[in-house]
């Protein structure tokens, strides 16, 4: 199965899973967000691996994750891809002890 498609992202919180917006996947690059933060950045895949170094931006007023409040920072997806899921973690390396879980489900693949 190719990553390369339109897939959205949920993070588990407090209230179970939530919706973390809708992102694009294509030639090595990821593009998305949702109603407070876009996010940009690239991503790997070996085997089931999968791997995203992503930069992300907040628009709106800034919400305390990984520990502090903050407009922009980069974090790392890591995951494992199967049937058209990503399931792992995303958190600031810097910042382990506030990793997330975070699942990406593929939508639909990219229209030629």
């Amino acid at each position: 199965m190719s990553a390369e498609g339109i897939w959205t992202g949920e993070v588990y919180g407090p209230f179970g899973w939530e919706n973390r917006g809708v992102f694009v996947l294509e030639n090595g690059r990821v593009l998305g967000g949702d109603n407070r933060q876009y996010t940009m950045g690239t991503y790997k895949i070996a085997d089931q691996d999968f791997s995203a170094e992503l930069t992300i931006h907040y628009y709106g007023p800034p919400r305390t994750v990984y520990g502090e409040v903050r407009e922009q920072f980069g974090a790392r997806l890591v995951g494992t891809l199967k049937d058209g899921v990503v399931e792992g973690t995303i958190g600031r390396p810097d910042r382990p002890q506030y990793d997330l879980q975070m699942r990406l489900t593929k939508r639909m693949e990219l229209p030629v």
